[in-house]
């Protein structure tokens, strides 16, 4: 699952905007970028995606759109294993 960077930030600087109205939408990036930096980058266990995985950009989705979009996912694989 990802989203679109700039997205990512003004969802994350929504939640913590609720908690602390003095944040920045800056400070939100860095700390974006740092931790997707960190993550892909450390020594034991990167984040990585896998060879075989199927990404869901919900940059523009709803919590429902994505669900069904990976219901029908599932449905589709359902089906081609049947087959």
């Amino acid at each position: 699952m990802t989203a679109d960077p700039a997205v990512r930030v003004q969802r994350r600087f929504k939640e913590l905007y609720a908690k602390n109205p003095n944040i920045s939408l800056h400070e939100v990036k860095e700390n974006l970028e740092l931790r997707d930096y960190i993550d892909s980058n450390r020594a034991v266990s990167p984040l990585r995606k896998a060879d075989d995985a199927i990404i869901l950009d919900n940059s523009n989705l709803t919590m429902d759109e994505q669900l069904d979009l990976v219901t029908q996912w599932v449905e589709d694989a359902i089906m081609a294993h049947s087959s």
